[in-house]
């Protein structure tokens, strides 16, 4: 590089951004995706030799969050990095409002709502029904152990939307009374739905009682095939149980994967497909490398690493 200590200060700052990235809790695939256009942004004008492997540790760093996803692999196949993020992230703005006005369609007024976990595409899409007059109330399991249903019942109440915070366990107890479940997506395949735990389980209890439930998918969560996000792992125990008990281990998962199948009808920019059209649309879409994000990538100009 043509100035070594501030390329080395730069990529520092980087490699702060992937930590972030990774470790980040609460916030969603479209917030992840802006800063993940930010970071490949940086380093094109910074060090654009280093852009494949950033891209790579940020596939590494949420490879079941498929706007992250996406992005890498448009950063990686432009030639103009700024360019290709800036697009991306327009159609991500487009289609996700496009996605929350269809879903809109979807309520009804006064009918009783469920949800699960925060998604700014669900939220967006009740702050629309509820613009267009319709009166409804939404029932928000809190979304443990970092209870973005809270924050979304919250958001919700803000809006001037009637919402329950109900704890994750009383799903079951709740729907008789509701009508219409919507939930988010942070990543969608030709098998899974994946999203925050308590996705899968809701679309069951919802199949029992008759409940239509709606994924939102913008096409930035559609992930090609073949490729299946790696296996989660496990989280922070000390969010579930604050200290050691004998013979006791804390499992702490975030997400789950919902087979297709569990779901009523998936909400994208060009209308609601069905599980079997959802499927044919992802198995359509390819990409021209076999990615398997690795865990640790190799050195970066300056001696550095840039890691998931």
């Amino acid at each position: 590089m043509a100035d070594l200590q501030t390329s080395e200060w730069q990529l520092d700052e980087i490699q702060s951004g992937i930590d972030e990235l990774r470790t980040h809790r609460a916030s969603g695939a479209r917030k992840l995706a802006v800063r993940a256009a930010m970071l490949l942004i940086r380093c094109a004008k910074e060090a654009p030799e280093d852009v494949p492997r950033l891209a790579h540790a940020l596939m590494a760093a949420q490879p079941a969050m498929a706007p992250v996803f996406n992005l890498a692999w448009r950063a990686l196949s432009s030639q103009d990095v700024a360019a290709a993020c800036t697009d991306f992230l327009g159609s991500m703005e487009r289609n996700t409002a496009r996605v929350a006005e269809l879903a809109a369609d979807l309520v009804e007024d006064g009918v009783r709502t469920i949800t699960n976990s925060f998604s700014s595409t669900v939220l967006a899409a009740f702050r629309e029904a509820s613009r267009r007059g319709k009166r409804f109330s939404v029932i928000c399991p809190e979304s443990r152990p970092v209870c973005e249903g809270v924050a979304m019942a919250a958001s919700l109440g803000m809006a001037g939307i009637d919402s329950s915070v109900i704890a994750d366990a009383a799903v079951y107890r709740f729907l008789p009374e509701v009508r219409l479940a919507l939930v988010g997506s942070d990543a969608v395949s030709p098998r899974n739905i994946y999203n925050k735990t308590g996705t899968a389980l809701l679309a069951l209890a919802a199949a029992e009682f008759g409940v239509r439930i709606y994924a939102l998918c913008p096409s930035d969560r559609f992930l090609p095939s073949p490729y299946e996000p790696p296996p989660e792992e496990p989280k922070n125990p000390r969010e579930l149980v604050e200290r050691d008990l004998p013979h006791v281990s804390a499992i702490n998962y975030y997400f789950d994967a919902t087979p297709l199948e569990y779901i009523s009808g998936f909400v994208t920019e060009e209308g609601i497909l069905t599980p079997a059209a959802m499927r044919d649309q992802l198995l359509g879409r390819q990409t021209a490398c076999q990615l398997a994000p690795a865990a640790v990538l190799q050195p970066l100009a300056g001696g550095q690493q840039l890691s998931a």
